[in-house]
């Protein structure tokens, strides 16, 4: 009797196992429903297991190649949706849905997506049950065919009834475990997914520009506007040679790129970009710097009546890149998981505002051609040179300051603990820069500075005793318009 009983507890507790791992797969395995609204094609699926946390919180969304984020939506339960929508197609009504301002309610049209989201989650769910007990059955039968082969439990056979028994248990309980668990989000989720009718209330409201900035006198004739940050102004070259306030302010240089272009192409061009510029306080929304306030750059396009090409430079304050150059400068070493985190968190931030400049920059009046510039890499193969010594250096500087070789390490070490991760960040900010670009059927440009790095013979690059070290030069911006050039000469027109 007391091994009958042993034998009873161990086949449920088999069954219960399988239960769980099966719906555990089935959350991994489980197809997304896909989800049409407007022209454009999501797909409603939930978050991998392995990264649910606690028993409520943010679902995710990964919105147009850019990787997952968590949404300002909030769930209860562990079961939480991850909407995907990897490309936008631009459209009227995408229009509507996408623009984020508070004072304009959804059309008809964007209302309804709401709607189909929640019934697209409710089909997922009937899915994720389904696969959950087709998986806990399966399990279980692999379990008995492991048992068969090893002799576990005993020497005779578990009778076929039993068998089957269990098998139909595993069926039922898997089932019954993945429609529990949905339970205490499928509510709430329907919910919360109904109420949906913009990209902000997915992703959270940033401040975007409302209206038209004022355009500036002399830009009428306007058809190139360059937006962005330091690198876009060319801060630390030549000044202008008639700045305005606001050109000085915002390190606006005679050697900046967009002046390249302006002579390469003979169109009118606007230098808009502002040293220190973000998407938030720069692009979408106004910069002070000082006593100035410069308008939103975005906004300013708005007002531009013969705009035909923007060119974007914008990430690397976003991410606060120069945090850490100076990090790993003065460290022994940057290849650390709290650095990486720190990055991590900062990019995945930059995601959701690159995609709303980006959302913005497609909704423009004249619906210019877009092009976004890539970052160069600043460093070469040699690090030991003058342009790479901090002028504001230590007499006795702690092991490994700097990036060049010193008495503890070497310039192999150095390159593995400082400038390989540095590396690897700009390749990820890269990445998300030309993914996003070409999720809304942009164009980008990528400028290699091979060749002529900080330690080069003819640098492109400004170095550590400069004011603003790691920016091109008056060669580098050169370099920069000739990577650009041809992408704006092949650019598409946008569809009117």
């Amino acid at each position: 009797m007391r091994g009958a009983g042993s034998r009873r507890v161990g086949a449920v507790a088999a069954v219960v196992a399988s239960a769980v791992a099966a719906v555990v797969l089935a959350l991994l395995v489980t197809p997304a429903t896909p989800v049409t609204a407007f022209g454009q094609d999501l797909r409603l699926g939930a978050v991998s297991p392995l990264a649910v946390r606690g028993w409520s919180g943010p679902g995710q969304a990964d919105l147009f190649g850019e990787g997952p984020v968590e949404t300002a939506l909030r769930f209860d339960g562990i079961v939480r949706p991850r909407i995907v929508w990897q490309r936008f197609d631009r459209d009227p009504a995408a229009a509507d849905f996408v623009q984020t301002s508070p004072e304009a309610g959804p059309s008809f049209r964007t209302a309804q997506l709401g709607e189909m989201l929640a019934r697209g989650w409710t089909t997922y769910i009937v899915r994720l049950t389904v696969i959950s007990a087709l998986l806990a059955a399966a399990i279980r039968l692999v379990l008995f065919g492991a048992a068969a082969v090893l002799r576990v439990g005993g020497t005779e056979p578990v009778r076929r009834r039993a068998r089957l028994g269990q098998v139909g248990a595993a069926l039922g309980l898997g089932a019954v475990l993945a429609a529990g668990s949905a339970a205490l989000t499928v509510a709430s989720a329907r919910d919360q997914l109904s109420t949906v009718s913009t990209l902000a209330d997915i992703t959270g409201r940033a401040p975007l520009v409302p209206s038209a900035a004022p355009l500036p006198a002399g830009h009428s004739d306007v058809e190139l506007a360059v937006i962005g940050d330091s690198t876009a102004a060319g801060v630390g070259n030549r000044p202008l040679a008639d700045p305005n306030e606001q050109d000085t302010v915002c390190g606006r240089s005679r050697d900046a790129y967009a002046r390249v272009l302006a002579s390469a192409l003979q169109w009118g061009t606007a230098n808009l970009a502002c040293s220190s510029a973000t998407v938030e306080a720069g692009l979408l929304g106004p910069q002070s710097e000082g006593a100035t306030t410069a308008p939103p750059q975005v906004g300013v396009l708005k007002s531009i009546p013969r705009l035909r090409t923007v060119v974007v430079s914008i990430g690397a304050n976003d991410v606060g890149w120069a945090d850490f150059l100076r990090l790993c400068f003065g460290l022994e070493r940057c290849d650390d998981q709290f650095s990486q985190r720190l990055f991590d968190s900062r990019i995945d931030a930059f995601r959701i505002r690159y995609a709303q400049l980006l959302q913005q920059l497609s909704s423009l009046p004249t619906h210019p051609r877009v092009v976004v510039v890539q970052y160069y890499d600043p460093f070469g193969d040699a690090f030991d040179c003058p342009a790479l010594r901090d002028p504001a250096q230590p007499e006795v500087p702690p092991p490994g300051y700097g990036f060049g070789p010193d008495a503890t390490h070497d310039q192999p070490a150095q390159l593995a603990r400082k400038i390989e991760p540095l590396r690897s960040r700009l390749v990820e900010l890269n990445t998300v820069l030309a993914e996003g670009a070409a999720a809304f059927g942009f164009a980008s440009a990528a400028p290699s500075f091979d060749g002529h790095a900080l330690c080069a013979d003819e640098s492109w690059v400004q170095g550590m005793a400069a004011q603003y070290p790691f920016h091109p030069n008056a060669a580098g911006e050169l370099a920069i318009a000739a990577s650009v050039l041809p992408v704006v000469v092949a650019a598409p027109e946008v569809p009117r």
